[in-house]
């Protein structure tokens, strides 16, 4: 009983780690220029490319890459100009929005991340040099308003009006706890470029390691993992340098300037010591915290997921190459079936829609995502073949055909979820199970929203739906302010709204009362 308990909750915080983590799609260009970021430095950079997530939808929706020309970047001027400064919450760096003095150490790491882009002579194509210039072109962090007096009307969590000493209510100003950068559009445009390919992986990996070198080996075996490569030979000074273990500089003193290279760890066992088995040990720790899809394991436990690979006989000094064993955690694995599962949900949708093109595609998604998982591949049988089936034999539905087919699909999962019984009997027709009116549409809800918003708002329980309030019962009071914080951002509020009025029809009014979990 215990073994069974304790795979319960493996198996349970396995499943709130897929649910809560978010996956992104960054481009196979972005880590040539990240070789040589901080912790900080790398996790805004990845914040960064996770708001973009929709750029790059748009670009392999339309398979630019499919072009026989070499199609170009996701991202365009237009898009960024159009897409206009990014927020990005200090919450995600573990900072609560009323002390805005630690986000000083965050800020002042942004300043610092730069770019080096190649400057090639026009007419004859060769490499002139390289053009450093920051990523950011403009940080904005919102402190306490002043009037055009010079007034001070400093933030206070106290509430939002206060008296003065006349009696007049004065409105207090609350600052929201977001910085906003807008990209350097020439940067943006080199670094965030899509057409060398893409890799899936965590957003935060940067936020979540202790070393930094973890999280740039991390990205750069993903690159490897997720072509199925999970036995890659790395060149070692390609290694290094993909690490940020080179740093050039310019020595001004000297006539003419001196380019001088510094190489930091030259003996092998300084690199791997301070490294490799750094970057091993704390990917085992994610490992198991479920924050990481892939670690370094050997069957070979002298090999410690890597071995080196030296030029000749002699096995001493620096190897010619690294060979790296990949593995892919439990979170890894459970990610791959999900990834799977999703592409596989895709098709069936698309097959679907095709043979009854009336039917609500959103609604369908929701549909098929809820299928439980150990049905799904018998699932997947009957939709491609016992659907059309049973809507061409005759029946006694008097509903539509896009309700029909609904139906038919919801009493197939049924009927094979039920536990069997001694005296169990199956209805084609039996009445759906009970549910809290309006509840039925909040899932639908949830799925069409902003992701991140959608991940707070699963946290809360649904009570009920009078038809002008929907009341959601909350652990605490800080809950509602996370939610409430997704809603200041502008677009997300717009649609937010919009999916609300498609699926209610009209916007939704949220209230909260705390309960216990």
């Amino acid at each position: 009983m215990a073994k069974k308990a304790k795979k319960e909750d493996k198996e349970g915080k396995l499943q709130l780690a897929l649910n809560e983590l978010r996956w992104i799609n960054t481009p196979v260009n972005y880590t040539s220029y990240a070789k040589s970021y901080s912790l900080i430095q790398q996790d805004v950079m990845l914040l960064v490319s996770g708001r973009l997530q929709d750029h790059f939808a748009k670009f392999l929706n339309e398979h630019r890459y499919l072009s026989k020309e070499r199609p170009n970047g996701a991202i365009t001027k237009e898009d960024l100009l159009k897409m206009g400064p990014i927020r990005l919450r200090l919450a995600d760096f573990g900072i609560d929005s009323s002390h805005y003095d630690e986000s000083v150490k965050v800020i002042n790491q942004m300043k610092k991340i730069e770019f080096h882009l190649p400057r090639f002579d026009p007419e004859t194509g060769l490499r002139k040099g390289e053009d450093y210039m920051p990523i950011f072109s403009k940080i904005f962090i919102p402190k306490n308003f002043t009037s055009r007096e010079g007034e001070d009307l400093n933030y206070s969590g106290d509430g939002d009006t206060k008296i003065d000493e006349d009696g007049q209510e004065v409105r207090k100003f609350r600052r929201d706890g977001y910085i906003e950068v807008t990209i350097n559009i020439e940067v943006a445009k080199a670094v965030f470029d899509m057409t060398d390919g893409y890799f899936n992986h965590l957003e935060r990996i940067a936020y979540f390691c202790n070393s930094a070198y973890t999280s740039r080996l991390y990205l750069l075996l993903m690159k490897y993992a997720s072509k199925s490569q999970m036995h890659p030979v790395i060149d070692y000074r390609e290694l290094k340098e993909a690490l940020g273990m080179f740093k050039v500089d310019v020595e001004k003193s000297e006539q003419p300037a001196k380019v001088v290279t510094t190489e930091k760890y030259q003996k092998f066992s300084q690199f791997r010591k301070q490294v490799l088995d750094v970057a091993r040990g704390d990917m085992e720790r994610l490992c198991e915290e479920n924050k990481i899809e892939i670690m370094l394991a050997c069957i070979d436990p002298d090999k410690k997921g890597y071995e080196p690979i030296y030029r000749g006989s002699a096995k001493r000094g620096n190897p010619e190459k690294i060979k790296f064993h990949i593995k892919r955690t439990p979170l890894g694995l459970a990610r791959e079936l999900e990834l799977h599962r999703g592409s596989s949900e895709k098709r069936l949708c698309a097959k679907l829609m095709s043979l009854y093109p009336t039917l609500d595609e959103d609604r369908l998604k929701t549909f098929l995502a809820d299928v439980p998982e150990d049905l799904w591949n018998d699932f997947k049988t009957y939709a491609y073949n016992g659907v059309p089936k049973a809507v061409e034999q005759p029946h006694s539905w008097n509903g539509t055909m896009e309700e029909f087919v609904f139906y038919i699909m919801g009493q197939w999962i049924k009927q094979h979820s039920a536990k069997p019984g001694p005296q169990q009997q199956t209805f084609a027709f039996a009445e759906a199970e009970e549910i809290k009116p309006g509840e039925k549409e909040w899932q639908q809800f949830l799925c069409l929203i902003d992701k991140d918003l959608a991940a707070d708002l699963r946290k809360a329980q649904f009570l009920s739906y009078d038809g002008t309030y929907l009341l959601l019962g909350v652990p605490n009071k800080a809950l509602p302010t996370m939610i409430e914080e997704h809603l200041n951002d502008i677009a997300v509020l717009n649609h937010t709204e919009k999916c609300s009025a498609k699926v209610f029809g009209k916007i939704l009014s949220l209230k909260y009362k705390i309960v216990k979990q």
